[in-house]
Order: C-alpha cells, then structure tokens, then sequence
C-alpha cells in the first residue's frame, strides 16, 4: 500500500491517504477519539474529493503563508476556504433537497425550477402558465412548505 500523494503533510490534517493502484484499494487513515488508528476503505470517488481538498487545503496554506511573509495578509483567502466536512455536508444537503423537489408534484416542480433555477419572477411564471400571480405564489409557498417539512429534525 502505497501513501499517496507525497506532499507536505499539515498538524491540523487529520488523515491519511493510501491507495493500491493494482487493487483499486483506496484508504482514509486517522486517528479516533480514543487514539486508534482507523483505517477506511473508500471508493476512488470519495479518496478523489479527500485528495482533491488536500492540494486545494496546502495550496491555500501556501498562499496564506505567502501573503504574510510578504505582508499582505488578507482576510478574504481565509473566509474563502471550506473544509472537506462542509463541503460533504453541503453536498449531501443539496442531494437531499434533489430528492424532495423530484417528489413533488410535476407543477410545484416545473414552478420552483423556473422560480429558483431559472431566476424568473411570478409575474413572468404567471403568462407563461397563463394563470394567476397569486396561483403561482400559491403553489410555490406549498412546494417549499413540503421540502421544509422534509428538513426539520
């Protein structure tokens, strides 16, 4: 098993990545909250969006290092980065709401995309539909009603 990528490895990095081309065996290590070393098996996906946060994780590091040894230290690069967690979680987040607009009923569905996705005002949704503004507000208010009920713990 190989250790890949060879990089700079940072004390605030959690884990490790190890992959076995020959196998497509693709590991995550890290050590658990009772300090044993945890060793998981993911797919290339998965091992992909870990390495991918990682180089984009050190190229950041250097930047902000490169800023302050030159003394233009800038806020803004650091509010910028996310972590690998926020970036799952927000993934999974957007799949779930995926999952819930796809259940909706064909016309709440049609409304929300054109409302939210297309950037288009009830006015404009109304003539296409040849309908009320206030049906279309209607309708869109029960969608998002529905996907909010889903969410709520």
């Amino acid at each position: 098993m190989d250790k890949h990528p060879i990089r700079r490895k940072f004390i605030d990095n959690p884990y490790t990545l190890s992959s076995s081309k020959n196998d497509d065996l693709y590991i995550i290590s890290f050590i658990d909250s009772n300090g044993i070393v945890q060793n998981v098996k993911v797919d290339k996906e998965v091992y992909d969006l870990f390495d991918e946060n990682e180089k984009f994780e050190n190229a950041r590091f250097k930047e902000y290092n490169d800023h302050i040894l030159s003394g233009q230290y800038n806020d803004e690069i650091i509010s910028k980065a996310t972590s690998i967690e926020d970036e799952i979680l927000n993934n999974l987040i957007v799949d779930d709401i995926r999952k819930v607009i796809r259940s909706l009923p064909t016309i709440q569905k049609k409304r929300i995309y054109k409302y939210f996705f297309q950037n288009k005002t009830l006015e404009q949704i109304a003539k296409e539909e040849r309908c009320s503004k206030v049906a279309i507000k209607h309708s869109i208010d029960r969608a998002l009603e529905k996907i909010s009920k889903k969410f709520i713990f």
